[in-house]
């Protein structure tokens, strides 16, 4: 093996994360998790923290509680997606990177595949502390939870907006895609309630053919969509 290869197999091996603050100081180290508002990283053989307001930008791969845990998920398996995203979400919590931050929306909707509402009044309401400039992400979780509450009104007006944003995008980013296709599913759901079956199954395609990051959600709209077609000969409009 060459020289330059087994450099690039060591920068790989030794691939560390980081932490960039607002004054320009670089961290490189483990991140350990957020606690108390703060990035606890091990620099060395020495763990410190910096203050996550301080941090302008932080690099760190997504641990294989979350890799393994959307793996669940994506499969229809919510229970065992639960712990496995729970444990990143209670590890990582804040920290800005888009998969803490998918993880802390999704353990919402986790909860709420399993019926356990309350905890997942808590787990939105935490995500809405943890990522308070996610203003798009708190308002679909607060849509879902008002659509199983048979709220359709509330649910509406908050995911209007978003699916409004959505229908001028071409190709959401990271995290963008999962987001833009619970909000056209949650709202091919209030359609139906109110009778307007071809836009609902607009809805649905919309997540199924354009916004497919979160498959257990794409897996609810192809379901709907397929009833809509089969039993009651919908077309979209």
């Amino acid at each position: 093996m060459s020289l330059l290869a087994l450099a690039a197999c060591g920068s790989f091996a030794f691939a560390q994360d980081a932490v960039v603050q607002k004054n320009g100081v670089r961290s490189e180290g483990q991140i350990l998790g957020v606690a108390a508002g703060k990035i606890k990283i091990k620099v060395g053989p020495v763990e410190t923290s910096i203050a996550l307001d301080q941090a302008a930008s932080v690099t760190k791969e997504a641990p294989k509680s979350f890799t393994e845990g959307i793996a669940a998920w994506d499969s229809g398996n919510a229970a065992q997606a639960l712990p496995l995203i729970k444990s990143t979400v209670d590890t990582f919590r804040g920290l800005p990177t888009p998969w803490a931050e998918r993880a802390s929306a999704l353990l919402g909707d986790i909860y709420l595949s399993l019926n356990q509402v309350p905890a997942a009044e808590t787990a939105f309401a935490e995500f809405q502390k943890a990522y308070p400039g996610s203003t798009s992400q708190s308002d679909i979780g607060l849509a879902h939870l008002a659509v199983e509450k048979k709220d359709f009104a509330s649910a509406k007006a908050k995911l209007e907006p978003i699916v409004a944003e959505a229908q001028g995008v071409a190709l959401a980013p990271e995290g963008k895609g999962a987001m833009y296709g619970k909000a056209f599913f949650l709202m091919g759901v209030i359609r139906e309630s109110e009778g307007d079956l071809p836009e609902a199954l607009r809805d649905y395609l919309s997540t199924v053919t354009l916004f497919y990051e979160d498959q257990a959600v794409v897996a609810k709209a192809r379901e709907r969509a397929d009833i809509l077609v089969k039993e009651k000969q919908v077309i979209v409009p």
